[in-house]
């Protein structure tokens, strides 16, 4: 594919989107590992969890947009490590609801200084509130478009 092609594409937008998400998820898990012993693979379902109150593996992985066996892992690392756990769920004895433990709530407090000082230093210099805004307005729709397309039937 020639140059002139690839310019008409999207995929050169899908790379930088791309290659943008893995050095800020590596730049934020370095620093999260470093001072908080806590890697981006479970700061992530922690702020869910926080976010959302009790809830279950499968809204982790909903908000997450990953699998629920690979949220179930994960939220079996965080209750291992005593951040986070389990409890009955009166509304659905088949699942149960994760909630924070205190050491939980504390460290994702203090993790989230780190993550807002690391994403301060990368994206503010760039970035006004306003741009800000309307980047997460259109990021937004962006996803709502890609969730659409890939609940299309194929031709």
């Amino acid at each position: 594919m020639g140059k002139g092609t690839e310019t008409s594409s999207l995929y050169p937008l899908f790379s930088e989107l791309t290659r943008l998400e893995t050095e800020l998820w590596d730049g934020l898990d370095n620093s999260l590992r470093k001072e908080h012993g806590l890697p981006m693979s479970r700061f992530e379902p922690m702020a869910v969890v926080d976010r959302l109150g009790a809830c279950r593996v499968f809204d982790i992985a909903s908000a997450l947009a990953i699998t629920v066996g690979g949220t179930s892992k994960l939220i079996d690392r965080i209750e291992k490590a005593g951040h986070c756990r389990r409890r009955d769920n009166p509304l659905d004895r088949r699942s149960s609801l994760i909630e924070l433990t205190a050491d939980g709530r504390v460290l994702l407090q203090r993790a989230r200084k780190t993550v807002e000082a690391e994403l301060d230093l990368r994206l503010k210099p760039v970035l006004s509130r306003q741009q800000t805004d309307d980047l997460m307005e259109l990021l937004g729709r962006l996803r709502n478009a890609s969730r659409l397309a890939a609940a299309e039937p194929p031709n």
